[in-house]
């Protein structure tokens, strides 16, 4: 112990041979350790309230960063980099601009259109009350007034425009929340197109792992989140495309336009195709109701959207991005659901990435110790 104490103060006093010590080296390993933790710690608590930000610039810099080398050929990094977010830009936020103002401008007409005596009118022809009172025969205590759309749907319309009075400025502060989240998306995507290289090289050099899992690594992630977005942008096209051929043939007018709606929708987690189709076949049934459309209308688009359009999502999404993904469909569609559940939007790309990272884990330890599996074995 005293020997200890010794070298312990020889080294605080600038003795060489001390700092060679053993004793000396593992309290400055311990000690470099504790530090780098508690640096990382305070690091990601910093980070954390961006990492939706950051993760979302990695994407789109993954994505877009063969453009951008092109133009690196022909004008500065910074230059280069300021293109491609305006670029970017553009290529987001206009078309969700133009989509979000036709939206509102359907959604008030339908509101005018509720509020009118009209409405009234289409909803009194409808009288599920009448029809469905038969369900009395099997269960008594049902109450088919109960589910009467003027019940349902009048209060609903009435109480629409005291709702935007009251929560005016939570919407408007939502708006300005994203307004401030696709400025950071821009920054860090900024940062990641000019220092890009420079992070990947830093983090090949403090990898512990051989240069050839380094870059395995890199390539897999690259893969992954290119298979992710193929998947996703196959998948919206589908769904917009399956809902404008349904909508055609129930003869909905401007079918091609919400299909194209349909589209976008189903780039977003938990809304989808079903945001068009499913207010579409209420108005045709409405329509039918006032002697306007046949009934088979409305009933054909319903069947086609539960049986058509949304079966689409859970089966062209996850074999769209089975390829180089290396995941099979159905280990891939629940790496999909789960990583939206667990992480938000985000986790479209987190689940399967984290998943394809996973199996070049077990893979590499495969390889590193020589283990083979039956499979192997036996197509050896």
């Amino acid at each position: 112990m005293i020997q200890n104490v010794a070298i312990m103060s020889d080294a605080s006093s600038g003795n060489p041979q001390a700092e060679t010590s053993p004793e000396w080296r593992l309290a400055g390993v311990i000690f470099f350790g504790l530090i780098a933790l508690l640096l990382l710690w305070a690091a990601s608590r910093i980070l954390w309230p961006f990492i939706d930000a950051i993760i979302i610039a990695a994407i789109l810099v993954t994505l877009t960063y063969p453009t951008f080398c092109r133009l690196r050929g022909r004008f500065r990094p910074t230059g280069a980099a300021i293109i491609m977010l305006i670029g970017i830009t553009f290529l987001l936020i206009l078309p969700v601009f133009i989509l979000v103002v036709m939206l509102v401008e359907q959604a008030t007409t339908l509101v005018q259109h509720l509020q009118s005596g009209e409405a009234k009118e289409i909803l009194a022809r409808m009288d599920l009350s009448a029809r469905l009172v038969f369900i009395r025969r099997w269960f008594p205590t049902f109450d088919p007034a109960a589910i009467s759309p003027q019940r349902l749907f009048l209060p609903i319309a009435r109480a629409i425009p005291g709702w935007v009075a009251a929560n005016g400025a939570s919407v408007v502060g939502s708006i300005a929340g994203l307004v401030v989240d696709f400025f950071l998306i821009l920054l860090a995507a900024f940062f990641f197109f000019v220092e890009g290289e420079t992070i990947r090289d830093e983090l090949f050099v403090l990898s512990p792992l051989p240069s050839r899992y380094d870059r395995e690594f890199a390539a897999q992630f690259k893969d992954v989140i290119d298979a992710t977005f193929r998947g996703h942008m196959i998948t919206a096209f589908a769904q917009g495309a399956a809902t404008a051929v349904g909508l055609m043939i129930c003869r909905v007018p401007g079918a091609l336009f919400w299909g194209a709606v349909a589209t976008v929708m189903s780039l977003l987690p938990m809304v989808g195709a079903a945001a068009v189709w499913i207010p579409a076949a209420i108005y045709l049934f409405a329509a039918a109701a006032m002697g306007h459309a046949a009934y088979w209308q409305g009933i054909v688009l319903t069947i086609w959207g539960v049986a058509g359009i949304s079966v689409i999502d859970n089966v062209v999404r996850p074999f769209t991005m089975k390829g180089k993904s290396q995941l099979p469909a159905i280990p891939l569609l629940f790496a999909v659901l789960g990583g939206m559940q667990a992480f938000g939007f985000i986790g479209l790309v987190i689940g399967p990435l984290v998943f394809s990272l996973l199996m070049s884990i077990i893979d590499i330890y495969k390889r590193s110790f020589g283990i083979r599996s039956s499979s192997d074995t036996a197509a050896a």
